[in-house]
């Protein structure tokens, strides 16, 4: 068996993109057990509203990246 470091990768949270699990409900170990995650990913509109806004977070960050490619 290979060794182990001990060190686990730190989980994302999927309602904020981008930050790592704070363990910000009680009685979590992470988003796979999070009350909050499990209701928005059930529910369609929750998570269309969060699709949405994953998108317009990364809208300025594109347009400023082709803004520099197109100034080359």
């Amino acid at each position: 068996m290979g060794s182990r470091s001990g060190i686990r990768p730190d989980a994302r949270c999927p309602i904020r993109p981008g930050e790592p699990c704070t363990l910000c409900q009680v009685d979590v170990t992470g988003p796979q057990d999070c009350g909050l995650v499990y209701l928005v990913m059930t529910d369609d509109e929750l998570r269309e509203g969060l699709r949405q806004a994953r998108l317009n977070s990364r809208r300025p960050s594109l347009q400023r990246a082709s803004l520099l490619d197109a100034g080359r």
